[in-house]
């Protein structure tokens, strides 16, 4: 009996490794499975009745990538998936029984979850092709114009997130539908990218009476990395039959590090988005905003702190953002932190410092400042 199961298990130890033998063999290439747990326990004041305590999860993921050298090419691709830590379900739907499912009571209605986010490829998901010439890939991932806020992104998926003032009224920071996206190859420091995005369905969609409906984006932008100084500078646009309307914005991000522990940061952005409604609301703005990172000691303890002061074109639609913060770095993959962060409003504005990159989301009450504390940790596996 003993030596049947031995038998069986060598058997089976054979079988397993002929089975991965074989799915190395279809792998072929450089792969990688990686994530990100990213959560955190917040307090928020909406300044008028709402101050609760909540659990977030912050652009939490998971994803496989990997490339394959053919020659003098390189094949690239990305599968990457948002996850909620904190709870299953994103959203919720309305549902309205008929009377006759649930007789002999009359129709019901009830919420019925809805899963937005623990879906595969939510997050940057691309296939393409790289070499000497530079990079092509297709997908739906990050715009070179939201990638160019990286050079001054100190609260990056926390509470005081830049992105709460810069996607205000018109939104940028988009991840878009059907991109097409050339970057070019590292000129010393200097990186150029172009994407576009030709329609943001699976399809370009004309009317019955051959009106196109024009939604495409285009976003540009120039970027470059020393070992002392970062700068991006990037424009980008949508048409008028865009889900988020007519708009186009210019924005300039920098970086320069004083010395080995302090790193300064400043930020410009100028957007411009007229709505589309009956009475059009001009949304536009201009933000500015300025900060630092200081490693009090360093890879182990570091202080950050922005200021970003959105200006907009609507009367009494102000907002000026603060953020500070406290990071603990065990290592590279782990560290905690504690962030406090505040909104000042306008009488028609109603910003908080907790809505982007968050599954957290309480709305803001207009004219009325917000705040928040936030305790997290960010674990990247």
């Amino acid at each position: 009996m003993k030596r049947n199961v031995i038998l069986a298990l060598a058997m089976g130890a054979t079988a397993f490794s002929a089975v991965a033998q074989s799915s190395q063999l279809k792998t072929a290439g450089n792969w990688e499975f990686y994530g990100r747990a990213h959560i955190s326990f917040d307090q928020l004041n909406d300044g008028n009745q709402y101050d609760r305590m909540n659990l977030s999860s912050n652009s939490s993921r998971v994803g496989f990538r990997g490339d394959k050298s053919f020659g003098d090419l390189k094949g690239i691709w990305q599968i990457e998936s948002e996850v909620l830590f904190t709870k299953t379900s994103d959203s919720s739907t309305s549902v309205t029984l008929p009377a006759a499912t649930v007789s002999p009571t009359p129709a019901t209605t009830f919420n019925a979850p809805q899963d937005d986010k623990n879906r595969l490829a939510t997050r940057d998901t691309f296939a393409g092709i790289e070499g000497s010439f530079g990079q092509v890939k297709v997908g739906k991932f990050d715009t070179p114009m939201k990638v160019a806020r990286e050079a001054a992104n100190l609260f990056g998926d926390q509470l005081g997130d830049m992105r709460n003032i810069t996607r205000a009224g018109a939104k940028f920071d988009e991840r878009p539908n059907n991109i097409i996206q050339y970057q070019s190859p590292d000129m010393m420091g200097i990186r150029v990218a172009l994407a576009y995005s030709p329609h943001e369905a699976a399809t370009a969609v004309t009317s019955s009476t051959g009106v196109e409906t024009k939604n495409a984006m285009t976003s540009v932008s120039a970027t470059y990395s020393g070992s002392d100084f970062s700068a991006a500078l990037a424009q980008e646009n949508y048409q008028a039959n865009a889900k988020d309307g007519d708009r186009d914005a210019t924005r300039l991000a920098l970086s320069y590090k004083v010395m080995n522990d302090l790193k300064l940061v400043g930020f410009y952005q100028k957007a411009n988005y007229m709505t589309s409604a009956a009475t059009p609301v001009d949304q536009g703005s201009k933000v500015t905003g300025f900060g630092a990172e200081y490693q009090i000691i360093p890879n182990h303890t570091v202080l950050r702190a922005h200021v970003m002061d959105r200006s907009a074109n609507k009367v009494g639609s102000d907002s000026k953002l603060t953020a500070v913060g406290v990071d603990r770095i065990i290592s590279k993959e782990l560290r905690f932190y504690a962030n406090y962060a505040t909104v000042s409003n306008g009488i028609n504005a109603a910003v908080t410092p907790w809505t982007e990159g968050r599954s957290t989301n309480v709305a803001g009450s207009t004219g009325k400042d917000s705040k928040g504390l936030s305790l997290g940790m960010r674990y990247d596996f």
